[in-house]
């Protein structure tokens, strides 16, 4: 039974790594689309696109209940990760998985966290150009009525 909770943990780290790594790409391709191309189409794309894996990672997340759920894992205030490392101290691969997804979470929330920051200044950015056309036509249009030629 203690095999197959093993067994089971580093399937589901191994598909949540996967998973991450497509998140991951994603998020690059967003900051491209948004830095790079001011390409609002492609934004939408990879924003559904990552809707998409986001709720594959839900799903994973609720593939952890068999996990949680059996009682030699039991509950550990340090975590489920770092009780499973308690559990299996000899085997060689669960570490190195379980680092790896660390790793990528990390990753994951400082590039998404670049993201938001860089849309918030593409909108900024949208935002004044817009400003200084209304100004622009605002100020056209007082000439105008003031009996000056805009030509």
């Amino acid at each position: 039974m203690q095999a197959n909770v093993l067994e089971q943990s580093k399937e589901l780290i191994s598909r949540e790594i996967k998973l991450c790594k497509k998140l991951r790409a994603m998020i690059s391709r967003e900051l491209e689309a948004i830095v790079l191309d001011s390409d609002m189409d492609e934004l939408f794309r990879v924003l559904e696109q990552k809707d998409g894996l986001i709720a594959e990672l839900q799903l994973l997340a609720d593939g952890w209940r068999d996990v949680l759920t059996n009682p030699a894992v039991g509950n550990s205030p340090s975590g489920l990760r770092t009780r499973l490392l308690e559990l299996y101290p000899d085997d060689e691969e669960l570490p190195g998985l379980i680092q790896q997804s660390r790793e990528i979470a990390t990753s994951i929330m400082q590039a998404e966290d670049n993201a938001i920051a860089e849309l918030q200044k593409y909108k900024d950015s949208l935002r004044s150009q817009i400003s200084s056309r209304v100004q622009g036509r605002n100020a056209a249009a007082s000439y105008a009525r003031m009996g000056g030629s805009i030509i």
